[in-house]
């Protein structure tokens, strides 16, 4: 009975140090997804902005073009007004002429528009490459931090599964049912019986059972929590499993 406690004991704190294995293992590649994922909208977004700004260029490009296009046809137009000899087509090159004139004005506008933007795409374009960079200097100092600690968890994993092979190979088959139902709990799945009450779950034993429990005869449960009691004399005395 006592290298059994022992045994239960021992397992119950390698499937802790597993399931904490198995939770990083886990854990560990979803920061590192995250961390990419950042970086890469990051990239998403300064790329955006440089489409941004190439596509304000080009337009204010054919703003310009157009502009100035409207401008040799209202100098000719200006010149071809004094050629003109009735008055009819006088007023018909006039009216086009301010067409023309109200045309470029509304060009100009949008092309103050494309200058205003592209300052401000210019700036977010600048702030965006510093933001990346830093992110690229700390996440990436993460990222092959969380990689570095995967590898060593990988090398610590396989080991303790075979481990715990090892040691649960040495639990009597009655305790086998009792330690899957709770011996992945926190508080173990051995509490020490004193003064009569388990301080597993500080609840009060019957007295016949904690006499149970000082003849040690049998593997008694507490039944409250349901841990395997003992006392202090009898896990003392047990020797450590190999």
């Amino acid at each position: 009975m006592r290298e059994q406690l022992v045994v239960l004991d021992t397992l119950r704190r390698i499937d802790l140090e597993l399931s904490k294995l198995e939770q990083n293992l886990n854990d560990y590649p979803e920061k590192i997804s995250d961390f990419e994922s950042e970086l890469e909208t990051a990239k998403a977004r300064l790329e955006s902005l440089h489409g941004e700004n190439q596509t304000l260029q080009k337009n204010k490009a054919g703003l310009e073009l157009e502009i100035s296009s409207n401008e040799d046809l209202i100098k000719k137009a200006e010149q071809k007004l004094f050629e003109i000899k009735t008055h009819k087509e006088y007023e018909a090159l006039q009216k086009e002429i301010a067409d023309t004139k109200r045309r470029n004005a509304e060009l100009e506008d949008k092309v103050l528009e494309h200058m205003t933007r592209l300052e401000q795409v210019e700036a977010e374009i600048a702030a965006g490459r510093e933001d990346l960079a830093a992110k690229e200097a700390e996440y990436g100092e993460k990222i092959n931090s969380y990689k570095e600690k995967l590898e060593e968890i990988r090398s610590l994993y396989e080991p303790k599964k075979e481990e715990k092979e090892k040691i649960a190979s040495r639990i009597s088959p009655e305790l086998i049912p009792i330690y899957k139902k709770i011996g992945k709990r926190n508080g173990g799945v051995i509490a020490l019986a004193k003064a009569e009450v388990c301080t597993g779950c500080n609840m009060k034993i019957p007295s016949q059972l904690f006499n149970e429990v000082l003849t040690h005869t049998r593997f008694i449960q507490c039944p409250n929590c349901q841990k395997i009691l003992y006392t202090e004399d009898e896990l003392n005395s047990a020797a450590t499993p190999e």
